[in-house]
């Protein structure tokens, strides 16, 4: 081949690359835009909420109930008690920030499709979502209804089922922790969901969004 060709065929290559990356992240932009139309339009996405919950730690025989005040991704109060520290502000509240599908319409974030997979038997398809989660998060969602799978984060699997009507919106009200070791952490179910208009005025002074 000489060098001419060589040249072309090389722009040849660049070209049908970038048209394939454009193509991904059309599929990608689509898809979310669909995930959050079936679950209300991004208007009744949760913002700020409260809700109950039992959680259980394997080899205890009895769960824990308790209840969280969100305004995630910052904000996450358990009673009157903020449960993030200043520096951990981000990290510990995006997990559940994701369970509400809001990082999807946030203007920082950036889509990528994933390969389609298989969540407990059920075929599903995958984004990729970065730029307002660091690191990036691997977020899957069942092919037909939407409805959020599964999230893998930081070496940790998040299992979402039972979908529940929420004040417009649609969200999963059982979750499984799967942890690094591949064994399960913890699993928690949602007994009751509700929005909130703003956090309420007896929480500890000081804590805004940022």
């Amino acid at each position: 081949m000489n060098i001419i060709s060589r040249n072309f065929a090389i722009r040849v290559f660049v070209m049908l690359h970038s048209f394939a990356a454009l193509a991904a992240d059309t599929d990608a932009d689509t898809l979310a835009k669909r995930i959050v139309a079936s679950h209300g339009g991004a208007e009744k996405l949760l913002r700020t909420f409260k809700f109950d919950e039992t959680y259980l730690f394997p080899g205890r025989d009895k769960g824990t109930d308790r209840t969280s005040i969100l305004q995630p991704p910052h904000l996450w109060y358990v009673g009157k008690t903020e449960r993030v520290s200043e520096s951990g502000k981000g990290g510990v509240c995006h997990d559940v920030w994701m369970w509400t599908l809001a990082p999807l319409v946030d203007p920082k974030t950036k889509l990528e499709s994933l390969p389609d997979a298989t969540i407990e038997g059920k075929a599903a398809h995958g984004l990729k979502v970065s730029g307002s989660i660091e690191p990036a998060m691997s977020v899957f969602f069942d092919a037909t209804t939407d409805d959020l799978a599964k999230i893998e984060w930081k070496g940790e699997q998040f299992f979402f089922s039972a979908p529940m009507e929420v004040d417009g919106t649609r969200l999963p009200s059982k979750c499984v922790l799967i942890g690094k070791t591949g064994k399960e952490r913890m699993r928690t179910e949602l007994r009751k969901i509700e929005r909130l208009a703003t956090l309420p005025a007896d929480l500890p002074k000081g804590q805004t969004l940022q």
